[in-house]
């Protein structure tokens, strides 16, 4: 059987998330805790994944202060939270330009960190965050 690899998954800081991402995040979920529960353990989350049968996964977060929250301290936390299994959690940093003041050097400073690939978003989320808001209301 080949390897399952997930390489797009939301595992993110929830305590960066601003209170009104939160809301849609949250909205219409009955697993919620469990994705809070998986956030805050990897270990807990790598037993997901085996249940699954999914060998790897990439975790995908990236800085968006006025949409999500995320400022470029959540490469900090993705990376701190990937090396509980390197082998098997992939780290993606976001670099956001303008929200630090040479986007090069935080590429290094992100690739230091242990990320493996990166996210750059200079795209309007905003306009996409605000359409599904009022889709789900």
């Amino acid at each position: 059987m080949e390897p399952i690899i997930d390489i797009h998954v939301h595992i993110m800081p929830y305590h960066m998330v601003k209170p009104s991402a939160l809301e849609l995040i949250k909205h219409g979920r009955k697993d919620y805790a469990d994705v809070e529960r998986y956030s805050a353990d990897p270990k807990a989350f790598l037993s997901f994944l085996d249940t699954l049968g999914v060998e790897r996964a990439g975790l995908i977060n990236y800085v968006a202060p006025q949409i999500i929250g995320f400022t470029p301290e959540v490469n900090d936390w993705s990376a701190k939270y990937c090396s509980a299994a390197p082998d098997r959690l992939i780290a993606f940093g976001g670099v956001l330009p303008g929200t630090v003041a040479d986007a090069g050097a935080e590429v290094d400073r992100i690739a230091k960190l242990g990320a493996r690939d990166f996210v750059v978003k200079p795209f309007q989320a905003d306009r996409v965050l605000e359409a599904v808001g009022k889709a789900l209301t």
